[in-house]
């Protein structure tokens, strides 16, 4: 079978492309430049140059494919011109749901956030929850404006389509740079990390990339289309996962906690210093605001409808470990 992956070269793109290539699919890839996706040097991949901005790169690309994967978007904590979350996100979608009916795909799983359901202040987050608080950032709210185009296509064109939900992921990378919780756990690993975010109480869900990857491929096998899936792990507070991290690396540090203010300082800082210099930002107010609330997350719904497994964090972690450990 032929398969378009957008967002190949992210983290979850490149072992989901690894995946289907095991299965002896030939892929279809769209990015930005070609060399930046050299490491799967295989003669069923074909590489196409262009984004999802491009209409006509994402037609040549589409061309034949029986299914596609939707994961480019951006997911940065700042952009100078924050529109461009939008326009990414939600235009680049709208471009390819368009481009795939045109060319009679037969079925697409788009990469969402559990984020859009918000923390879970009153109960554990699922795909029936309503959010009960604003979101925090473009980035969130973009992705919810996808998913109602999403389902717009689904009720008004009968396309089959299926929408993912992944947590915070992480796991050993294939491809591209150190970056969201891999990165924390690095700085934790090589570089005296000794921050708690948050109160370091506040509960998180932390995904195995491996399981996130594959789950993709469970959704277009078994999800059913205009519905969501949460593809989440286990559920542990910063405190407990610093100190899983520990155990498992043999790295012990003190960890300590911040005050609120401070950290709120810090993270206007970097704010300041992009708006004026550029310089992408560590952290911005809006992403820590989140670190202040439980995202307690449940993919039961995943796991009995798509087939969908969980890694037990100690084994996720311990490999994670093993590929960021200097």
């Amino acid at each position: 079978m032929r398969i378009l992956v957008t967002g190949a070269t992210s983290s979850i793109g490149a072992h989901l492309v690894n995946l289907l290539l095991m299965k002896g699919h030939i892929v279809h890839v769209l990015v930005r430049k070609k060399e930046n996706f050299q490491f799967f040097k295989q003669d069923n991949v074909r590489v196409f140059e262009g984004d999802i901005l491009d209409r006509n790169s994402i037609d040549f690309a589409m061309r034949d494919c029986q299914q596609v994967y939707h994961l480019a978007a951006i997911a940065k904590v700042w952009l100078k011109d924050p529109s461009d979350f939008f326009q990414v996100n939600v235009q680049g979608t709208i471009n390819l749901l368009e481009l795939a009916w045109k060319n009679k795909v037969s079925k697409i799983v788009v990469t969402s956030s559990a984020g859009v359901y918000g923390p879970s202040i009153n109960d554990v987050v699922n795909e029936e929850k309503v959010r009960e608080i604003d979101f925090f950032n473009e980035y969130e709210s973009s992705k919810l404006l996808a998913e109602l185009k999403i389902k717009e296509f689904v009720s008004e064109k009968k396309m089959d389509i299926v929408i993912v939900s992944p947590t915070r992921v992480y796991g050993p990378i294939l491809f591209g740079e150190v970056a969201s919780t891999n990165l924390l756990i690095e700085k934790y690993l090589n570089k005296n990390w000794r921050i708690l975010p948050g109160s370091g109480k506040e509960i998180g869900n932390y995904a195995y990339i491996e399981d996130v990857a594959y789950g993709h491929i469970l959704a277009m096998e078994n999800g059913k289309s205009g519905q969501s899936y949460i593809l989440g792990g286990e559920n542990c507070t910063y405190f407990e996962f610093f100190q899983k991290m520990a155990e498992l690396s043999n790295v012990n540090r003190r960890m300590l906690k911040i005050p609120i203010w401070i950290q709120f300082l810090f993270a206007n800082f970097q704010l300041v210093r992009a708006n004026i210099l550029g310089i992408e930002p560590t952290i911005t107010p809006k992403w820590l605001g989140k670190a202040f609330y439980n995202w307690e997350v449940s993919s039961q719904k995943a796991v009995n409808e798509i087939g969908y497994r969980i890694t037990k964090i100690e084994e996720g972690l311990s490999k994670t470990i093993s590929s960021l450990k200097r």
